[in-house]
């Protein structure tokens, strides 16, 4: 009887194989990502860091694939709405997709931030694929040291 080494990643592969088959359309591609193969397109939703210093939020977004046309930023007092769409580059038509994992679609992020801003003084920049914002915290929302007499 011949030794076999386990790997269990194998079983791991094969039981995402397997969702796949007993869902069909409703589910595919790995960890149950919600996608129908006809549609060609899918929900998409960049990942966002949000992040704050002493007087500005910083935003960054990963934004693969989406040109910068494609984007458009807001700010509502305290609120920062990001949204876009990331397009499908080319109908192939002539290809036999055997799975197809990137998704596609407009998206809509808002992030409630604690303290409003100066919409005035926001900056946004957009390269390699990331968006980052800075939003520069309105002169009230700034912490201010109190001298004690």
């Amino acid at each position: 009887m011949a030794l076999v080494r386990w790997n269990p990643w194998k079983e791991a592969l094969s039981i995402d194989e397997e969702t796949d088959r007993m869902f069909g359309d409703l589910v595919s591609g790995r960890f149950g990502r919600w996608f129908h193969p006809e549609r060609r397109d899918s929900f998409f939703s960049p990942v966002v860091d949000v992040s704050e210093v002493d007087d500005e939020y910083i935003i960054r977004a990963e934004l693969p694939g989406v040109k910068q046309e494609d984007v458009k930023v807001s700010v509502h007092d305290n609120t920062l709405t990001i949204k876009g769409e990331k397009k499908l580059q080319k109908e192939e038509k002539e290809h036999n997709f055997h799975r197809m994992e990137r998704s596609y679609g407009s998206f809509e992020r808002s992030f409630v931030l604690g303290s409003k801003v100066d919409a005035g003084r926001a900056k946004a920049k957009y390269k390699d694929g990331i968006l980052e914002i800075r939003l520069a915290k309105a002169e009230q929302a700034k912490a201010k040291d109190i001298t004690v007499e």
